[in-house]
């Protein structure tokens, strides 16, 4: 971290109500009362400067910096901000402008419904009585229903954002009642230190959920029954799950997306900049996911290994930052971009579990490190046919790294420290499992889809993108 400084402030003027001259070259101020006594040779001009200081718009504020640090205006302002007295007056992020950006977002959100003529507003009341029960729902009540996926992927992200990002939670309350004609003048959305922008790309995977909600689920594969009858230790967990994801593997259809990537076509440039744009997207936010775990009371080994589990993989998204740039973008179009829908839920997921259900996100972890034994083909496909095969080479070398660091083996790692498990413990982790594995497969296949079917550009900024 920085000092702050004077330079940190955007307009900063001087908190200071008491000024008084108590004597021959000497004044007292403070906030409301006398806290300094200044002695000064030119105690009149540098009280006229503090009373002009109070403004903001004072042309001194812009000249502070260019002072000597130890010319008597500069040292008394430094002290006076050291305590406190210089405040700021123009917020980068103020509420109004937070506002304004929400107001924007639930009206794209609203359009981009109705320009594809989503009309159920049976689903948004089923949704809505879900909000306002949220209190009372857990996860895994939630993993552990059937029905359509992309209504069971809608509580859930409504769910995740309960801890991840709350004011998404009433910017859903208000798109779902708008939908339903109901104008909602109650619920309010307090921001506190959440960014509004994040709120849109929230709302812009709930407009994806509603839309595909009203579609048939073509990608539907039934996963092979996991028989648990009995108590079993964690480990002995994460390895059935493991041998469970690989026999789901072999149960889905061939993947369009590697297809496309192993062979040269129209749309696959965008297909691999939109794939290593989700890559970052993801390990930009991948240390988060592990944040919630650690905050909890954990037995002392199984702290420690969470604890570094963090550390190796603080850092990772720059290596998949440098391909993302080699591709031709920048980070300011990854981050000014909306994300993939189900990129986001991915990473809301995981957050919610390592909140909410530990033993389900370690034995998850697994599936986004890549299952034992599995290569990472995006880096093998993309690379080949390329004219500059080399694009990807620090891709390469994060995947080098987490070979190197074990991170193939985490869930048996994390599981082993935990002991045995319940019959339901057991089963709510198999459901997310199941869920997440499932998630990961439909995350790419959706790509083929976006970049090879409609030929949409790598990156996207509307929420029309991604579902007209």
């Amino acid at each position: 971290m920085d000092s702050w400084s004077l330079e940190a402030f955007k307009k900063p003027y001087l908190k200071v109500g008491h000024i008084e001259k108590t004597g021959a070259g000497i004044f007292e101020l403070g906030e409301s009362g006398s806290e300094f006594v200044i002695e000064s040779q030119a105690c009149d001009e540098l009280i006229a400067t503090v009373h002009g200081l109070k403004s903001p718009d004072n042309a001194q504020w812009r000249s502070l910096s260019e002072r000597h640090e130890h010319d008597e205006v500069r040292a008394l302002i430094n002290h006076l901000n050291e305590a406190g007295l210089v405040r700021e007056s123009s917020p980068e992020h103020t509420l109004q402008g937070k506002r304004n950006i929400t107001q924007d977002s639930l009206a794209e959100a609203l359009d981009a419904l109705h320009t594809t003529h989503f009309d159920d507003p049976a689903l948004c009341h089923q949704l809505l009585d879900f909000i306002d029960n949220l209190h009372n729902t857990s996860v895994r009540q939630v993993l552990a229903e059937s029905g359509h996926v992309y209504i069971k992927y809608a509580k859930l992200t409504l769910l995740c954002w309960t801890v991840t990002c709350p004011p998404a939670v009433m910017a859903a309350k208000k798109l779902l009642n708008a939908l339903t004609g109901h104008r909602d003048n109650e619920s309010s959305i307090e921001y506190s230190a959440f960014w509004a922008g994040e709120l849109r790309k929230c709302l812009s995977v709930l407009v994806w959920l509603l839309n595909r909600s009203q579609k048939v689920d073509t990608r539907k594969v039934d996963f092979p029954a996991l028989h648990i009858e009995e108590v079993d230790s964690g480990v002995n967990l994460a390895v059935r799950l493991e041998r469970w994801g690989l026999d789901f593997m072999e149960h889905v259809a061939p993947s369009q997306y590697q297809q496309a990537l192993a062979k040269t076509g129209p749309g696959r440039d965008a297909l691999i900049a939109a794939s290593y744009a989700q890559e970052y997207y993801i390990t930009d936010r991948f240390v988060d996911l592990i944040s919630p775990a650690i905050a909890q009371r954990l037995p002392r080994p199984l702290k420690k290994l969470a604890r570094r589990y963090y550390m190796e993989e603080a850092g990772h998204e720059l290596y998949e930052l440098k391909t993302c740039k080699a591709l031709g973008m920048t980070e300011a179009q990854l981050h000014s971009s909306l994300p993939t829908p189900f990129g986001q839920l991915v990473c809301d997921l995981y957050t919610c579990l390592a909140s909410k259900e530990l033993v389900a996100y370690f034995a998850a972890a697994t599936i986004t490190e890549g299952l034992p034994g599995q290569v990472n083909l995006l880096n093998e496909l993309s690379a080949a046919n390329n004219a500059t095969p080399l694009f990807n080479k620090t891709s390469r070398k994060h995947e080098s790294l987490n070979d190197k660091l074990g991170h193939q083996y985490i869930s048996r790692i994390m599981l082993a420290e935990v002991g045995e498990l319940s019959i339901e413990e057991q089963q709510t982790a198999a459901n997310a499992y199941a869920l997440l594995l499932d998630l990961n497969i439909r995350a790419w296949e959706q790509l083929h889809d976006f970049h090879i079917t409609l030929q949409m550009p790598a990156i996207n900024h509307r929420m029309l993108d991604y579902i007209a």
